[in-house]
């Protein structure tokens, strides 16, 4: 679980899924999800944000993504790497996520991606344009970018146990009841006689 402020990482997520899993009809994009139904050695398991696609020609691809905004979180998690053993198992993909120039490419492990992430004017995303070589994702309504900097490679894993399913519903229904959606705007036809 990150260690940033709760409103730096929300932002570096909702830029991550407008960029990645805009489609809601095929991604389900989950923050905060909690690993099983119950807890482990008195701490929850949590996932910073987990996608799934849900057409089955992709294969059900899963990602997680893992949110630093700071370089001592950074490397606090570089010398614990069984801290993301979770991630990793039930993702094909795993991310780290960081605002940009927070981490070196050469840091990334092997294993992961690297996904920054923010907010820049025309003239600072064009430097940071620069140096990506692959995905770049930018609102300029917004002032949001996304680079994919550091692809992550895919990698072959079991499906999900029942209890990171059930889990996945439970946060579904708990959004559902806290955020429900917006009713549909719409007006009632007069019709004259």
């Amino acid at each position: 679980m990150t260690s940033c402020p709760p409103a730096q990482a929300e932002q570096l997520l909702d830029i991550v899924e407008a960029a990645l899993h805009a489609s809601s009809n095929e991604w389900i994009f989950l923050r905060e999800l909690r690993i099983g139904t119950g807890f482990r050695k008195g701490s929850l398991q949590r996932l910073d944000a987990f996608a799934l696609n849900s057409y089955a020609h992709t294969g059900m691809r899963r990602v997680c993504y893992e949110v630093k905004c700071s370089r001592g979180d950074f490397l606090g998690e570089m010398k614990q790497p069984l801290k993301r053993r979770i991630g990793m198992r039930y993702s094909n993909e795993f991310y780290f996520v960081t605002p940009p120039g927070l981490v070196q490419m050469q840091e990334i492990p092997a294993e992961c991606g690297w996904i920054e992430a923010g907010y820049a004017s025309p003239d600072d995303w064009r430097d940071i344009l620069k140096r990506q070589a692959g995905f770049f994702y930018y609102d300029p309504a917004t002032t949001a970018f996304c680079i994919l900097t550091v692809p992550a490679p895919w990698r072959d894993t079991p499906g999900p146990t029942w209890q990171l399913l059930a889990a996945m519903l439970r946060h579904q229904r708990r959004q559902m009841v806290e955020r429900p959606p917006e009713p549909p705007s719409q007006q009632k036809i007069q019709f004259e006689s």
